[in-house]
């Protein structure tokens, strides 16, 4: 165990005080880059260290990267394992440790976003509801964030003003009894559900909240309703509670986070004590001011700025390009500048509003050969081979998992149609069975072909097997024989397309997820199996999958950006409509506080340089806009900047300065450019 002036040790003076605070309740206002995660763990060591037992503090966050890095730095100061976890595997931990209780079945499986979209089309066919004029992705997000706010079927029934609403109560009961149906959760359910628990049955709250006695949650201005009750509940009126979070990073409101939560702490918890961490430990000064004079416009925060003991630094750098194309030949100019400058790809980063921006600066890095990675993109986990071996794997846990059970059944082709599951269906509604428990007396139905009662015995038959042999197999062993004996690998073999041999990689891969898994848990005890597998994987983000390790630029939307940072950072289409998004114009400034917000996370993730860029004309959706320059350029003095209008010129290695003149206090650079040479290499876009 390291002594007290150990674990303070290295401390700035307002991050020792957040460390030793012996209150009970805490706020910390950790300004970016200001060290929260140094100071969540110093402190967690500090309470270990005065005593407070390992398996009472609970730690909070909402990615599996935070958590995994806070778990390992704890480790790392005291050598001991401490409830780390986010959000949903928080409730999902104490979900599984509660199965059995009321409203919580012994074994379920989890939802991810493309089960709820086929179980939504589903609910929607059979309340005879046109999915062409309501989108089921519009529900499906209507469904996430009434559970975000605790709200059941019956409230939004209740609260409907119109068509669109009625329509989306009435599909989100039929989803939800359907979901209770085949024993499936979603991920609003693992915390709405939790929280539910935990409010009606006072024994398991009066448990958890002295097994907790202190609660430290991490990025608190992100909480939504759901979460804010949970946390709440699991502090109860005696327990201790540290949120650390920043106001001016509060990003995400369209997914239901509540910026009144960080903001009305005090009053929710009035013995409490609030510190401002604002030195920052990232990014040069020049960058800092610029972040600290935009987010300085909004008006629905708590005042604070951020410094440097580092210099002043090089000046951000503001490019007008002509159009998308000209901003993106600009960004792989100065990728190739900064490389013969020592850089390697992994230091720079290209940031975005919308994943639409991404695709004309492919085209430039790939004609280029620049390797780069999208972190947003379609997830590993979400791709279809990959989908139809997991629902495999979730039938073996749960067969009353109706959505995986029909993705599998016809894949690879059996012959069993769209006719003979309609059959099933009615059988099972008939009798009131499961769709599995329809399959397994298919024989005795009297309107199913004696074909279709052939194919669905073969599967049914194949599918017990499975569950049989699963006791005495790994995963690997178990994945390998699904492959093989339900006649998909075979399938894909056969195909021989550049595709399916794509596809045949990406189920290797798989494997190797498996292999990696295995050697990290014994895979086959009673308590780390198959179960827990699936529960890992279907709680991994694109941000877990991605690696800094990897030598290729990055790119990303700005809504994926915090907690990065990056030597190198190129924010693109600084214009108004696109970044401040139109859809965050209205009658209230809320909207646009949220798109300041994102744009002070963006500023803020850069450690050296600084790259704003904008379009005098820009090609998106399949139409062309001239938009204004984005007003949050115009927020940042003038002394911190360098102007660089459009003089970009195509194959150069790096910008050659010619002529400088002084303009309007502002730093021209006159280049020889041939913006029709530019034009005719990319006609073929």
């Amino acid at each position: 165990m390291p002594s007290k002036e150990q674990i303070l040790e290295n401390l700035n003076p307002s991050q020792k005080e957040a460390v030793v605070y012996e209150g009970k309740s805490l706020l910390v206002h950790a300004g970016a880059g200001s060290g929260k995660t140094r100071i969540l763990t110093h402190r967690i060591a500090y309470l270990i260290h005065q005593g407070v037992a390992p398996f009472q503090i609970m730690g909070v966050t909402f990615t599996n990267k935070a958590a995994n890095e806070m778990r390992n730095r704890v480790r790392k100061l005291v050598g001991k394992e401490v409830w780390i976890q986010t959000f949903h595997s928080t409730c999902l931990k104490i979900l599984k440790m509660e199965a059995g209780q009321e409203g919580i079945p012994s074994e379920f499986n989890i939802y991810d976003d493309q089960d709820q979209i086929v179980l939504i089309k589903e609910c929607m066919k059979e309340l005879r509801i046109n999915d062409k004029q309501t989108n089921p992705k519009s529900v499906r997000e209507a469904i996430n964030r009434a559970k975000d706010q605790l709200k059941l079927p019956m409230d939004i029934e209740l609260e409907s003003s119109d068509y669109y609403e009625t329509i989306t109560a009435k599909i989100y009961k039929k989803y939800q009894e359907k979901m209770e149906q085949f024993k499936a959760f979603d991920f609003g359910d693992l915390i709405m559900k939790c929280v539910k628990f935990l409010e009606s049955n006072e024994q398991a709250r009066k448990h958890y909240q002295n097994r907790f006695t202190h609660v430290l949650i991490d990025e608190y201005q992100d909480t939504n309703k759901a979460q804010y009750e949970l946390v709440k509940i699991l502090t109860g009126p005696e327990g201790y509670i540290t949120v650390v979070g920043d106001p001016d990073q509060s990003i995400y409101a369209w997914r239901g986070a509540d910026i009144r939560n960080i903001l009305e702490f005090e009053k929710d918890y009035l013995d409490s004590h609030a510190i401002k961490l604002e030195q920052n430990y990232r990014s040069t000064n020049n960058i800092l001011k610029a972040a600290n004079n935009v987010i300085a416009r909004n008006a629905n925060r708590k005042p604070k700025a951020l410094w440097s003991d580092r210099e002043d630094g090089n000046l951000i750098n503001i490019y007008e390009a002509a159009d998308e194309r000209e901003e993106s030949l600009f960004i792989v100019n100065q990728i190739k500048h900064y490389k013969s400058k020592g850089y390697s790809l992994k230091d720079m980063v290209v940031f975005y509003r919308v994943h639409a921006q991404s695709r004309v600066i492919e085209d430039s890095l790939r004609r280029q050969n620049i390797p780069y990675v999208i972190v947003g993109g379609v997830r590993f986990y979400d791709r279809k081979e990959i989908k139809d071996l997991i629902a495999y794997l979730k039938v073996l846990v749960n067969s009353e998992d109706e959505v995986s059970l029909k993705r599998i059944i016809n894949n690879p082709t059996r012959g069993i149609g769209k006719k003979t599951l309609d059959i099933v269906n009615e059988t099972k509604n008939q009798l009131g069975l499961s769709f599995y428990e329809a399959l397994l007396r298919a024989h005795s139905i009297p309107t199913l072909t004696p074909k279709a009662k052939k194919s669905i015995a073969l599967f049914s038959q194949m599918m017990e097997r499975f569950k049989a042999d699963r006791k005495g197999l790994s995963i690997e062993e178990l994945i390998r024989r699904v492959l093989d004996q339900s006649g998909y690998l075979l399938q894909l073999q056969k195909e021989g397309t550049i595709e399916s041999k794509s596809r045949i990689e990406n189920i290797q891969e798989f494997i190797t997820v498996v292999q990696e898994y295995e050697e990290n848990h014994d895979s086959k005890s009673e308590t780390f199996g198959l179960e827990d597998f699936l529960e890992s994987i279907s709680l991994e983000t694109n941000l877990d999958q991605w690696s800094e390790s990897d030598d290729c630029l990055t790119m990303m939307t700005l809504h994926t950006a915090k907690g990065l940072e990056f030597p190198i950072v190129f924010m693109v289409g600084l214009e108004e409509e696109v970044f401040p998004h139109v859809n965050s114009y209205g009658d209230n400034r809320n909207g646009i506080e949220e798109e300041r917000r994102l744009c002070y996370v963006g500023l803020t993730r850069a450690m050296e340089h600084l790259h704003l860029s904008y379009a005098s004309s820009r090609r998106m959706y399949g139409f062309t806009a001239q938009n204004l320059p984005s007003r949050f350029l115009s927020e940042i003095p003038s002394e911190l900047y360098e102007y660089i209008p459009r003089i970009f010129s195509y194959g150069d290695d790096e910008f050659k300065p010619r002529n400088k003149v002084q303009k309007d206090d502002t730093d021209y650079f006159d280049l020889d450019i041939d913006l029709d040479e530019i034009k005719k290499q990319d006609q073929y876009d």
